[in-house]
């Protein structure tokens, strides 16, 4: 094997080959199982464990949304957790041995070229098609949403004037080890996104087999999300919108019991698309405290004051779990959001009522009945302030706040962060080169690949 590879194949192939142990204990030679048949491409897709459970939580971590007090940092095993809190230099990640963000991410990649490679070799017939086309597009989505989830984390934001330059991510196309790895722009790397997603949007079924499936719906949510990060705010609403034309039902959260552990059921019928990071030991609600910035936001007969937080009972608050009907990081596609990144289009093209429309529409669900007084906006600046507010409200713990910072500092809003940990104020100011955060040192001996300024 040669140095310039990225992932590191033993680790991958263990995931391959313990994660899909039903399909090999169908074979008789267990050295010669590889996937050959559409239906054996199916059963590799199948396996959540693969493909549902290794989003990113390195943004997270950084986004500042929670803090931790001394003796909980100073607790914490993890000491590249730590130094992500903490906005460090260098040091963020444990080795892939391990586990991390790249090797979960990469790892997606892989399977994905490997199925798109597979496919290569079947015939697309009449007979097939459906089936055929189903498989192609999960593969493009999957590989799409890696390649999103990296750009956010391993590059700047992206800025349409200087993206052509701006260094990106690895884009491997193909599972050839031999072929070396280079980083790409900012704008190739987006471009390779919205190819892979668009071509996700023509090739999934429409209905969905199952939340934790890919369908065409999935696809115009992350579209819409990937728009929105670029800043290209037409194609964000257009798709938005037609994520919300196919099932735009929002959940009333008045029908919630705030008594449960976990309020919010899985599956609700918010939920386009069900995916989860690793929650790490950092972010345990037993640990992280919210900031008391995010939590003052919520009004009094704001539902989401009582069902995203749990009362610590000693002047801080936790965070309860949202849409994965569990304490962790959920970056799912999910109907609430499709409305935020509608009305905040609406906002920026200057269709107040239309913005103020969709914002009503989802805050109305959220708020104690009968209390909740529609919102107005004697202009575009103000309605799309209202949206921003509102969106860091209903969107905590989505992974999508360091995307957020990262693109709203690019237009000039000025979000310093900023945390005390035993004494010292850590600050993050807008626009900082950490805000790319450091490409895994292992990955930089292996690949030979250009760091992230530091």
């Amino acid at each position: 094997m040669k140095t310039k590879n990225i992932i590191l194949i033993p680790i991958i192939l263990v995931a391959l080959l313990t994660g899909c142990k039903k399909f090999l204990e169908e074979k008789s030679d267990k050295k010669l199982a590889v996937p050959e048949t559409l239906d054996d491409l199916q059963a590799l897709l199948n396996n959540n464990n693969l493909y549902n459970i290794v989003d990113p939580y390195s943004g997270e971590v950084s986004a500042g949304d929670f803090y931790l007090t001394d003796t909980d940092l100073n607790g914490i095993t993890s000491q590249p957790d730590q130094r992500l809190y903490t906005w460090e230099k260098d040091h963020l990640y444990s080795p892939a041995a391990l586990g991390n963000d790249w090797l979960y991410l990469y790892t997606l990649v892989y399977l994905s070229n490997s199925i798109l490679e597979k496919m290569e070799k079947i015939d697309r017939t009449a007979q097939n098609a459906a089936q055929f086309d189903n498989i192609k597009g999960q593969a493009c989505f999957n590989r799409g949403k890696a390649y999103y989830n990296a750009l956010q984390l391993w590059s700047v934001a992206y800025n349409k004037a200087t993206a052509v330059k701006d260094r990106g991510i690895v884009l491997r196309e193909s599972t050839d080890f031999n072929i070396p790895s280079k980083r790409s722009t900012v704008e190739e790397g987006y471009s390779t996104v919205v190819a892979d997603l668009t071509a996700a949007s023509r090739l999934l079924p429409l209905p969905p087999l199952h939340p934790s499936r890919p369908a065409r719906q999935a696809a115009f949510g992350y579209l819409a999300r990937v728009f929105l990060a670029m800043g290209i705010y037409d194609k964000a609403y257009a798709y938005a919108d037609s994520c919300i034309a196919i099932k735009g039902t929002l959940l009333d959260y008045n029908t919630l019991s705030a008594a449960k552990t976990y309020p919010i059921d899985r599956f609700n019928t918010e939920v386009v698309y069900e995916c989860f990071a690793n929650n790490p030991s950092i972010m345990s609600n037993i640990r992280a405290k919210i900031v008391q910035e995010l939590y003052n936001m919520y009004a009094a007969d704001d539902l989401r004051k009582q069902l995203f937080f749990k009362n610590n009972s000693n002047g801080t608050y936790g965070w309860r779990g949202g849409y994965a009907a569990s304490q962790g990081i959920f970056p799912g596609v999910v109907i609430d959001e499709q409305y935020l990144i509608r009305a905040e289009c609406e906002a920026r093209s200057g269709d107040v009522p239309a913005a103020l429309r969709d914002l009503n529409a989802l805050l109305v669900k959220r708020y104690k009945t009968g209390t909740f007084k529609p919102l107005t906006a004697g202009s575009a600046a103000e309605a799309l302030g209202l949206v921003l507010d509102e969106r860091r409200k209903e969107l905590p713990f989505r992974n999508l706040r360091w995307s957020d910072i990262k693109r709203l500092n690019v237009e000039g809003a000025k979000i310093n962060l900023a945390r005390v940990a035993n004494g010292i104020t850590y600050t993050l100011p807008a626009n900082d080169p950490r805000f790319a955060l450091e490409i895994p040192e292992e990955i930089i001996e292996r690949s030979g690949i250009d760091q992230n300024i530091r």
